[in-house]
């Protein structure tokens, strides 16, 4: 419910801050995240799983298990079986990526099934778990790319954003930091730090991060609204509104960064305003309710504000 998602939004440094995917956009941190088991198979664990790392680093994961043969009197393959086993073409994982996110997992969780040791399904399959809400299992499937090629930037990546997607987030640093150091000029993974530090309770850190980020993509309207609110949530309403007016005028904006401006500016008491630019985006009904909720919430003036900024620290 959009309540709910507001409610969030004050609280984002208690609260999980969910991202989107890598190479698109970091996302906003007023979206809640889909439920951890949005698709059941993709949410359950493998049979077996060593977490002990490896000497490059990333965790070791056993990978899916190939079915037993029972010996010589084992049945032959038919022909169907055999071609079935046979990794996919190239033209055929590209038309993959066309697909929903839950049919592209099937598509790459069945292409691990026939080679454990296949990095760009790894890769690809952890990305699409991660958006459809299995932060774990993108977990397991990027470190499983790992195995193969411990040094990509791209795998460390979807490592980074599946376990910050899953709330871990000191570990998550560790591999942001990881893939930052081999991909230097990726601004996504300096936004990423900075939604991490922001839940560490390190706005300071925070802010550096964001700067770097906004260094190498000056108008991402992702990194703006994530900034903003970053910002308000160290108490300065102003600055925050003129982050979010920056992110809002890109033409790729998304609506969440209207959502999150309307949000400041209803902080600020400008209700009207922030119901307009709520309605943008969202049925009239909804937007009038979210703003009965914000008049609800500053019933107490700027102590009960103060009193939601601080409930981080109790």
């Amino acid at each position: 419910m959009i309540r709910k998602v507001l409610t969030m939004s004050f609280r984002f440094r208690a609260r999980q801050i969910p991202l989107a995917a890598l190479g698109v956009s970091l996302g906003l941190v007023c979206l809640s995240a889909p439920p951890a088991q949005a698709f059941p198979f993709f949410g359950k664990k493998p049979e077996a799983e060593a977490k002990t790392p490896n000497a490059k680093g990333a965790p070791r994961v056993q990978g899916p298990k190939a079915a037993p043969v029972d010996g010589p009197s084992a049945t032959l393959p038919t022909q169907e079986q055999t071609a079935a086993s046979k990794p996919a073409s190239a033209k055929e994982r590209q038309a993959a990526r066309s697909l929903d996110m839950i049919n592209q997992a099937s598509f790459w969780l069945g292409e691990l099934e026939k080679n454990p040791s296949d990095a760009e399904a790894a890769l690809e399959g952890s990305i699409a778990l991660r958006k459809i809400g299995s932060a774990e299992r993108a977990v397991q499937l990027a470190a499983m790319g790992l195995q193969v090629k411990g040094e990509s930037p791209q795998l460390w990546a979807a490592l980074a954003l599946g376990l910050v997607s899953g709330g871990e987030n000191e570990p998550a640093l560790q591999a942001l930091q990881k893939a930052a150091a081999l991909n230097p000029k990726d601004s996504n993974l300096q936004s990423a730090m900075g939604v991490v530090y922001d839940r560490l309770d390190r706005a300071d850190l925070a802010a550096t991060a964001y700067e770097a980020a906004l260094k190498l993509a000056p108008d991402d309207a992702s990194i703006l609204s994530n900034y903003g609110l970053s910002i308000a949530m160290a108490g300065d309403l102003k600055k925050a509104e003129d982050m979010l007016r920056r992110a809002n005028q890109s033409p790729l904006a998304p609506p969440q960064a209207r959502q999150n401006l309307a949000l400041i500016v209803g902080l600020q008491g400008r209700f009207e305003e922030s119901e307009r630019l709520a309605s943008r985006d969202l049925p009239p009904a909804v937007a009038s309710e979210n703003i009965a909720y914000l008049k609800a919430m500053l019933n107490g003036g700027e102590n009960r504000w103060t009193q939601l900024r601080q409930e981080k620290t109790n």
